[in-house]
């Protein structure tokens, strides 16, 4: 029996760690069957590149002036998240105005339960170690005018 040399050990070892390691790494992470993709301006689009695309993470439906509506979150690559407003079925979609919480690294959302159209939300501001977070209150009574109201001290 031939023994090998330590270089034909090693290329070999070599070898089989990046044929294991490699296509992970470099692979994209493929889509879930049920993750939904959204534009900028919250068009549901399930073809988007993954540069151009925000992923839903969060959706309530609640009912406003006689009206049914859907109040969405979806994450950006950075953790940025867009907030939108839609009928039932992404009809009419659009980003909500509300600059306070708009862009902006998000790790809660609730529903008020003191209010069927308002949402409580943890905005961490930053994104390292310490970051602080503020809650605010956004009411969706009047869809056109969402009111953001902040619940931490100032």
């Amino acid at each position: 029996m031939k023994s090998r040399s330590p270089f034909t050990l090693t290329l070999t070892l070599i070898s089989a760690i990046v044929t294991t390691t490699v296509p992970a790494v470099f692979a994209q992470r493929q889509p879930s069957a049920n993750e939904i993709y959204i534009d900028k301006n919250c068009q549901r689009n399930q073809q988007l590149p993954q540069l151009e695309r925000f992923t839903i993470f969060s959706r309530n439906e609640f009912t406003a002036n006689g009206q049914n509506y859907w109040f969405y979150a979806a994450r950006y690559l950075d953790g940025a998240v867009l907030f939108c407003t839609s009928k039932p079925n992404f009809n009419q979609p659009k980003p909500l105005t509300a600059k306070q919480i708009q862009s902006q690294f998000i790790d809660k959302i609730v529903r008020d339960p003191n209010n069927k159209t308002a949402f409580i939300i943890a905005v961490r501001n930053g994104n390292g170690p310490g970051a602080t977070t503020t809650n605010y209150r956004l009411d969706l009574s009047n869809v056109e005018r969402p009111k953001v109201t902040s619940l931490s001290p100032s």
